[in-house]
């Protein structure tokens, strides 16, 4: 009766029996950790505290000038947005984490958001929540002034389209929007295959009708800026 049974060879024996030596794989670095542990002399004893890897104060002064445990802070670092008038620079609205880790209960004692909006001294000891609720009110607000910021545009490109194109300066051209431009100037948009000379778009004022050329080919992006150009010369020739 033939022998069906097979032996099986283990993958670490040689064909000659002897064991293959596993390749060496060095175990990987362990991370170096920062040792954040201070110790600080307090008027009553010591407060041994380790400092969060947010907070960026040093806590120089506080190591033999802290008094009680209840006054130490850690502080991370501040974010603002900011607007200068008349040579005077004011904050619209700052924040940073903030933690008082041995004050009473009070929101304090664990990170809280601490925001300074324009006028105002402290806004509470804000949770993350909180915080999100802020940032909607922010973006809603931005959203606003972005819309606004549209309609101011229209209303330029409607008071340049109410005086005459010798009047138009470089400054009006790269501020109106492309469709109150060809308003303003009279112009036709034709697209075209290809140009010679690597041009991307010409200006024809010679016809009953003024039209500027574009490759076919140009993104949007792209289509203004030549627009722009051929414009800009149009003014400064005017000058």
């Amino acid at each position: 009766m033939p022998n069906t049974s097979r032996s099986t060879v283990p993958a670490s024996f040689k064909p000659s029996g002897s064991l293959v030596a596993p390749a060496f794989v060095a175990p990987p670095a362990l991370p170096v950790v920062e040792d954040r542990t201070i110790t600080y002399q307090l008027k009553h004893g010591v407060l041994v505290d380790t400092c969060p890897t947010w907070c960026i104060l040093d806590h120089a002064a506080d190591i033999t000038g802290l008094v009680n445990a209840e006054d130490l802070v850690h502080e991370g670092e501040e974010i603002g947005v900011s607007f200068t008038a008349d040579g005077e620079t004011d904050t619209l609205l700052s924040a940073r984490i903030a933690q008082w880790p041995h004050s009473d209960v009070d929101g304090s004692e664990i990170p809280f958001m601490a925001l300074r909006p324009v006028g105002m001294e402290f806004s509470g000891y804000l949770a993350p929540d909180d915080v999100e609720a802020e940032i909607r009110r922010v973006e809603a607000h931005l959203q606003a002034l972005r819309q606004m910021n549209a309609r101011l545009v229209e209303a330029r490109a409607e008071d340049r389209e109410r005086r005459s194109v010798g009047r138009l300066t470089v400054a009006d051209v790269e501020s109106m929007t492309i469709p109150a431009l060809l308003t303003v100037f009279g112009l036709t948009v034709v697209e075209v295959g290809e140009m010679p000379n690597q041009v991307q778009g010409f200006l024809d004022r010679t016809g009953p009708k003024p039209l500027v050329y574009l490759l076919r080919s140009l993104p949007q992006d792209a289509r203004a800026g030549v627009v722009r150009q051929l414009l800009t010369a149009v003014v400064e020739g005017q000058a």
